[in-house]
């Protein structure tokens, strides 16, 4: 499902004040975080997770989400016993933002009150509060998750050019940047720039008086 451009999986249940999920598997259940947590806290630089064996009440503090501007504690949706972390994203924190659903799971655990099932709910039953929070929030999900973001108001679209092509000559192909700029003229001069190094424009959105744009070094 998606709601506002931001996706949410249609088979988890989620604890949509805390911003967790969880999704059955087999006699464990899969866990965490939700697209608003994510496109809030903006690129992942760490995560902490918990130990395996341990028993996390829900509601009780599981981990942790840090980037540079925004720092969030991961709660447990139920209380359960945790079984397996997701090592990977220990190493590769922007995996959980980029696929948050899939390969950027948290954790998995055994629950030990399925009772506790009851207080959560599917996308489709928080759609409602869902939109309103992404509205609130100000939220702004995209086609896909920028590695790096160029925050250039009151620059002119020059110089925002050329600290874009600095950015990407320093990184590595398929790189996402999310630009947000007041220039006005920025999203014609950044088509002809993509139309000249063969890399991509793949969204443009206005917010008032200011211009999203989401671009991809070529592969």
């Amino acid at each position: 499902m998606e709601i506002r451009d931001c996706k949410f999986d249609d088979h988890a249940l989620y604890d949509v004040e805390n911003h967790s999920w969880v999704r059955p598997l087999n006699d464990q259940m899969i866990i965490g975080i939700d697209s608003i947590l994510l496109w809030l806290t903006g690129p992942l630089h760490s995560i902490t997770l918990p130990e395996p064996g341990r028993v996390l009440e829900r509601g009780r503090v599981l981990g942790s989400v840090e980037s540079a501007r925004h720092f969030d504690v991961v709660r447990a949706p139920i209380t359960c016993l945790i079984q397996e972390v997701n090592t990977n994203i220990l190493s590769l924190p922007i995996a959980v933002n980029k696929d948050p659903y899939n390969s950027g799971w948290l954790v998995k655990a055994r629950p030990l009150q399925r009772e506790e099932l009851k207080h959560l709910r599917s996308a489709e039953e928080a759609s409602r509060f869902l939109e309103q929070m992404i509205v609130n929030l100000r939220i702004h999900c995209f086609k896909e998750f920028p590695d790096h973001e160029l925050y250039e108001i009151g620059v002119e679209c020059s110089a925002l050019l050329l600290r874009l092509n600095d950015l990407l000559s320093r990184s590595e192909p398929g790189t996402v940047v999310h630009i947000v700029t007041d220039d006005p003229l920025a999203d014609i001069e950044v088509v002809r720039w993509a139309d000249q190094t063969g890399n991509l424009l793949i969204e443009s959105r206005p917010e008032g008086n200011l211009k999203h744009l989401l671009v991809k070094k070529k592969v």
